[in-house]
């Protein structure tokens, strides 16, 4: 793998990414090895409706959104903030990564707006201070962010934040070189089934507009849309597939491009 010592690279890792032919964790380590600065953002969604479940609360979801009522607050952060992130933490550390694992609370480093009050405790609009992750950078650490973050008009209320919408974010705020969501299909699709290979920031909102993208892919696009705005180059890609972060940064991987 080449030098990577220019490039600030976000990774946002899915909850339903992950399987026995990914190698994302491994590819992190090569890159850390390689000089490139990691952050990864995760989310955690399949495991967040498991548990719910268990406990008998109900999932609901708009536009690709959880809806989010107190229940499901604490149980979202007790599974991503706590489960999830330290088992993520742990699987890096095992992979000779020197990862730490933060939520969005910790430095009130995610600051949030509920724009959607049907969605309840979630934030739609997020500021980002990027002070810790870039403490954590400098000291030659991987941060790895659980979406969970305080309500910027009062810091005592926790709220649930897309896991994509954070990704955007944070990219944007670190000045990030690379955008790379890692999810469990080969890219967007147009109305037709047909992997889109390259899309550009205007295409973009008019395939949310008419309806060809929807549901989860929603939020992703829409925090590609922001890393465009920004400079940023923007990919969304089939992490389950073998070396897909690599091939990512070096062009050979098959995926969607956002510019």
């Amino acid at each position: 793998m080449p030098e990577l010592n220019d490039r600030t690279v976000l990774i946002k890792i899915g909850g339903s990414t992950l399987g026995t032919e990914d190698t994302s964790l491994a590819d992190v380590a090569e890159l850390q090895l390689a000089g490139a600065r990691i952050v990864i953002v995760h989310g955690g969604g399949p495991e967040t409706t498991s548990w719910m479940a268990k406990l008998g609360i109900r999932s609901a979801f708009v536009d690709g959104l959880r809806v989010t009522d107190e229940a499901g607050l604490n149980v979202a952060t007790a599974v991503l903030a706590g489960l999830v992130n330290k088992r993520l933490v742990a699987q890096l550390v095992a992979g000779g990564v020197n990862a730490v694992g933060l939520s969005g609370v910790d430095g009130g480093m995610l600051r949030g707006s509920v724009t959607k009050p049907e969605l309840g405790f979630v934030a739609g609009a997020v500021d980002v201070d990027a002070g810790p992750l870039k403490m954590a950078l400098t000291a030659g650490y991987v941060p790895v962010i659980s979406p969970i973050g305080i309500a910027a008009d009062d810091a005592s209320q926790l709220l649930n934040i897309n896991a994509d919408t954070v990704a955007g974010a944070i990219a944007v705020a670190v000045k990030a070189t690379h955008l790379i969501f890692l999810t469990d299909v080969n890219g967007i699709l147009d109305a037709n089934g047909s992997l889109m290979k390259r899309i550009s920031l205007d295409m973009a909102g008019s395939l949310m507009a008419s309806g060809v993208v929807k549901g989860g892919m929603i939020p992703k696009l829409e925090a590609c849309i922001q890393a465009g705005n920004a400079g940023i180059s923007a990919h969304i890609v089939n992490g389950t597939k073998s070396q897909a972060l690599a091939n990512c940064l070096d062009g050979t991987v098959t995926g969607t491009v956002v510019a």
